[in-house]
Order: C-alpha cells, then structure tokens, then sequence
C-alpha cells in the first residue's frame, strides 16, 4: 500500500506535463490553421484580382504553382500537428484512466485494513469476553 500513494503521484505529475504538452499542441495545431486560411485568403484574392486580366493571368499561372506547392506542405503540417496533438490527447486520457485505477487501487486496499483491524478487534473483544471469569 505504501507504494500506491507515490505512483499516484507520479500519475498525476505525469498528467500534469501531458496538459501542457496538450495545451502546446493545441496552439501549434491553431497557429497551422491560421498560417494555412491566411495562405489560401491570399490565394483567392490573387486569383480574383488575376481573372479577367490576360498578362495579370500569365503571371498567375507560374504563382499558383508554387502556391499549390505551399498549400500541400501548409496542409501537410497542419495534419502533422493535428496528429499530434490527438496523441497527446488520447495519452492524456490514459492518464486520467491509471490514475483513476491507482486511486481506487488505493481505497479498496484502506478499506480491507479497516475490516481487517475491525475483524481483530471484534476477535480480541471475543477472546476478551471468552477468557472473563463467568458468575454464576
């Protein structure tokens, strides 16, 4: 039993550096999904202004290649990041889950050494009244 208090505390230490590591993960996946609207924003508006303008097109065309290229990898982080940070969540919930299972670990076995000490207490209180000389 004396074992159980410090692994829940190491759980909890350990749920603890999950959360920031969560809320981390969270910003970053955040801050992609800025970087990849702000990105695609400026790749409408370039479309819109470059529509209907023949030598704006042109130019357009050799751009909206390297957007495209930006777009993927933008894409591509992002889904990297999100990846993450589920992991990180899923993790997270595991370590809610063991420390639940410690915790519960723990009061079960404070319960079976206050029946265990009632149990004997009950049996010296037995032999107590067994043993006193009777009157009679």
């Amino acid at each position: 039993m004396q074992a159980l208090p410090l692994l829940i505390r190491l759980a909890r230490r350990q749920a603890d550096a999950r959360r920031v590591a969560l809320s981390e993960a969270e910003l970053a996946v955040r801050e992609a999904g800025q970087r990849l609207a702000t990105h695609e924003a400026l790749t409408a508006a370039e479309t819109a202004r470059a529509s209907g303008n023949a030598s704006e097109m042109a130019a357009w065309v050799h751009w909206s290649r390297r957007s495209a290229r930006e777009t993927r990898q933008l894409d591509h982080a992002y889904a990297v990041l999100a990846a993450r940070e589920a992991e990180i969540r899923a993790a997270l919930t595991e370590d809610f889950a063991e420390t639940k299972r410690l915790e519960i670990a723990l009061e079960a076995r404070r319960r079976e050494a206050a029946k265990h000490a009632a149990r004997k207490t009950e049996k010296l209180a037995e032999d107590v009244e067994l043993r006193r000389p009777r009157a009679g």
